[in-house]
């Protein structure tokens, strides 16, 4: 082998190599991007399941305190019931806190998208506004217990 066939051979094998290291980079910054969406719906499921908890036990403080307030214990109903309802509404409110925690962190590691938005940003706003109408509706609810 002649030494200008080694360096076209050398040369061919460079250009491979880099061609093969600019294909894995890709595949990195893919399997990244995947990541983190990967942890943005990890931490809406978390917060769904927050909702679903909260939801629950301040709809069983509701319909305990509602269902027992014509009774001789209605004074105990009524505690028991707002006290259900008020860790419901602290659920919501955790959950919020948990989501709005990883939101935040997604927010600062990774760039924003071709579109020039951040990524995830609606559904952030979604998720406000519903924690937002879920504490009213309890809050109200909780007023007409009392009532």
């Amino acid at each position: 082998m002649s030494g200008a066939e080694r360096e076209s051979t050398a040369i061919e094998l460079s250009r491979e190599r880099t061609e093969l290291a600019e294909k894995r980079t890709e595949l990195a910054q893919d399997r990244t991007d995947l990541a983190g969406s990967r942890t943005f719906q990890a931490a809406e499921r978390t917060y769904a399941a927050w909702v679903r908890t909260g939801f629950t036990i301040a709809s069983v403080g509701w319909t305990v305190g509602r269902t027992f307030m014509e009774t001789v214990e209605s004074g105990s109903a009524l505690f028991i019931g707002g006290v259900l309802t008020i860790i419901g509404i602290f659920c919501f409110v955790y959950g919020w806190f948990s989501y709005k925690r990883i939101y935040d962190y997604l927010h600062e590691n990774y760039p924003k998208s071709e579109t020039g938005r951040y990524p995830f940003a609606i559904n952030m706003a979604v998720v406000s506004i519903l924690t937002g109408l879920l504490l009213f509706i309890f809050i109200f609810a909780y007023a007409l217990l009392l009532l």
